[in-house]
Formats: structure tokens, sequence, C-alpha cells
């Protein structure tokens, strides 16, 4: 049973490739949670949230496409490793600024736009490398275990980054110190994460050199759109995205103005709904058959968006505790659902395109959402959730569930392991 389980770690790169990007994505988490807290800790303005979703937003949006087309064209391993020395230098000047206290909100939006540019070469490069890393027997709990990544991390790293802040806090009183010290943490992990990088032999992988790269772009953009299976998953993320999973923007005015709680509870906020997604991952890789996949990509928006208004309508700190669970759990659930089908429908020499369009739905289409999440909580916090949590439970039941491309996902999904299973597994 546990070797099925995790079939995917018994290959050695794989392994590498896990565990390293997990003890990244813990320092990511607490960066993704610092970050608004220190610009609303700084001023207090929401509209201050929204211009640093504007910053992550434009450089995303203009290269993300470019990061797929570089994803297939080239070596993914040392994409990802250059990447990630940018963000080493990136992060680690901005721990510096924030250390000597000398960090201004100008600093923090710059430097955001440009980690923005340099991460929309990341997620195209890292989706596109790890299905090589195991053999096709392996793809569906690979692509498992890396969705679990995310929301594993969640439950325990925002908490510690949330405690350091608070005992920072206590210490110094200085929000930019107590910034510097997680972003420090951060920075390690990242190294950390480049140097198992660094042992991984990526096998020879098919690459499609041939072409510009507008006419390698165009052709993935053509693929999609002729194969509406893909337009079909790749628009329920973007929508579940930018109308759910975005809000977390507003974590810090929940937590100071609505909960009236500081950076410690913050953390087990984020705790909470990390326990929720890990959920979501074992719910969506249990009902993981093609039969089973349309229910939960129906079924996850509804709890998403319910979970949202409830949050909406409660003052009451541990209450909103169990909510952001059942949050976690509908974000999560969908979009594992999303990625397992688009890894094992997706051909191999589209994959980093495809991917690449697929990562909008964090490079770009996120900052988007925070940012309309931002401009409506300058009159209501509370009533920029509700009305989101309402529009992702009507796009389910009037789009998502009545789509002929959710009712032809089983046909395809069986098609898709049928051809698996004539050929050789190979690495």
């Amino acid at each position: 049973m546990f070797k099925n389980r995790f079939s995917a770690l018994q290959h050695r790169d794989f392994r590498i490739f896990w565990f390293g990007y997990v003890i990244s994505v813990s320092g990511q988490q607490m960066l993704w949670m610092l970050e608004p807290w220190l610009i609303y800790a700084m001023t207090g303005s929401k509209l201050a949230l929204g211009a640093f979703a504007i910053a992550q937003a434009i450089p995303a949006t203009a290269l993300v496409l470019v990061g797929g087309v570089i994803a297939d064209k080239f070596d993914q391993r040392k994409l990802l490793i250059m990447v990630q020395i940018g963000n080493i230098v990136l992060l680690g000047f901005l721990a510096v600024l924030a250390l000597t206290e000398v960090l201004e909100i100008w600093h923090i939006l710059s430097i955001a736009f440009v980690h923005s540019a340099v991460g929309s070469f990341e997620n195209p490069a890292r989706q596109s490398m790890f299905p090589h890393l195991v053999d096709r027997a392996s793809m569906p709990n690979a692509v498992g275990l890396n969705s679990s990544i995310h929301p594993g991390t969640r439950i325990g790293a925002p908490v510690v980054g949330g405690l350091v802040l608070k005992l920072m806090m206590d210490m110094t009183g200085s929000p930019r110190i107590a910034a510097g010290t997680v972003l420090l943490i951060t920075v390690a992990g990242i190294s950390i994460y480049t140097v198992m990088l660094m042992k991984i032999h990526l096998p020879p992988i098919k690459r499609a050199y041939a072409g510009s790269m507008l006419k390698s772009m165009a052709e993935g953009a053509r693929f999609i759109w002729r194969e509406r299976i893909f337009a079909f998953l790749i628009g329920v993320a973007w929508y579940t995205m930018f109308f759910g999973i975005s809000f977390t923007i507003l974590l810090p005015v929940i937590a100071e103005d609505i909960l009236h709680v500081g950076p410690g509870s913050l953390g087990f906020m984020w705790g909470a709904q990390g326990i929720g997604s890990m959920a979501g991952v074992i719910i969506s890789s249990h009902y993981s058959k093609p039969g089973q996949q349309r229910r939960t990509l129906v079924l996850a928006p509804i709890l998403l968006g319910g979970s949202m208004i409830a949050l909406g309508v409660t003052p009451i700190y541990w209450v909103s505790l169990f909510i952001f669970f059942l949050v976690g759990t509908g974000a999560s659930a969908g979009n594992v659902a999303v990625q397992q089908n688009l890894q094992m429908l997706v051909p191999t020499e589209l994959r980093g395109r495809v991917m690449g369009v697929w990562s909008i739905v964090h490079t770009s289409i996120r900052p988007m959402g925070e940012l309309q999440f931002s401009s409506i909580a300058v009159l209501s916090a509370p009533a920029a959730i509700i009305v989101s949590g309402v529009m992702l439970i009507a796009a389910s039941v009037l789009y998502i569930a009545p789509s002929k491309q959710s009712h032809n996902l089983k046909d395809l999904r069986q098609a898709a392991l049928d051809s698996y299973a004539e050929r050789a597994p190979s690495r």
C-alpha cells in the first residue's frame, strides 16, 4: 500500500526534486503570508495591497507565455536553477533593506515586479520537467505528490512564519526587522532547493527547437483552442483563482480589522487553510478515476464559494479557522483535479506551452484577482468575499456542471489511460 501510494518517490531524481521543492515552498509560504501583512502594517491601506497585486500582474501577464515556449525549447533544470538564483538575489536584497530598517513601500513594489518577471519562467519549467523524472505508470502519483506540496507546506510554514513575526515584533517593535527575519528563512529554503536541483539528472527530452518563439507560442494557443478540453480545464482554474483563492490578499485585513488578531493568529489562519488543502488533495486523489473527475470539478467550487460566504459573515476567530479549513478543501480539490487532467492529456512536446498557459493562473490571474478583492475591500472586505463566493457557486451550477467538456472528460481520460497501458514504461 505504501509503495503504491508513493511510487513516484522510488525514482531518485523525482525524490530529490520533490524534497527540495518542499523546502523551497515552505519558505515561499512564509513569503506569501508576509508580504501583504508587511504592506498593510506599514501603510494601513487596502489600495497599497492593490498596487502590490498590479506590480506582480504586469510582468507575469507579459512574460508567462514566453516562459512556456522557453520551457519547451531549453533544459528545464538549468532554467529552474537560474530562476532560483535570481530569487535568492532579489529576496536577499529585500531582507537586507528590511533588517537595516531602510525598507520603503516602493522597494517592495519594485522587487515584487522583478520577482514576478523572474517567476514567469519557473512554473512552466517545473511543470514540464517533473513528469520526465518518473515512468508513465507513476505519472498520476507524481502529479498528486507535486500537487500536495503547496497545501502540505501551508499547514506549518505560515504558522512558523507568523510566530517568528510575533516574536520579533515583541522583541523589536519593528515590522521591518520582523519581516527581514522571515525573508532570511525564505532565502535559505530557496538556496537548499537550488543545490538539490543541481543533483538531478534530466533524461533526454524531445524539444521543440524548430520555428520562432512567436510561432511556437501561436502553436500552443491554437492547440488549446482546438482541443477544447484544455481551454475548459484552464478556464475553470482561472475563474476559481480570480474569484476564489486570490482572496488571501485580504487575510491581513480580515485578521486585524474583522477578527482583531495579530500576526501569530494570521499564521494559524493560513495553517487551517493548509490542513483543508491537504484534505482536498486526498479527496481529489482518491476520486481520480476517469468517471469521478467531473463530480470533483463541479462540487469543489461550490464548497469554496459557500465557505467564502460563511467567512464574510463570521466575526469569530475560532469559527473562522474551521471555515478556512473548508476554503482550503474546496480550492485544493478543484486545483488538483485540473492539474491531474492537464498532465494526463497534454502531449509531451506541447507540455511546456500548455502548462505555461495554466501558469497564468498563478502568475497573472492571481494578482488580477487580488487587485479585484483589494479594490472592493476599500468599501467592504466582507462584501468582496461574499460576492465572489456567489460568483463561484453560480459558475459551477450554470457552466461547469452542464458543460459538454465536463461530460467528455471521462472518455478522454480513459482513452489516455488506455494509450499509456499500450506503451512500455520509459523514463
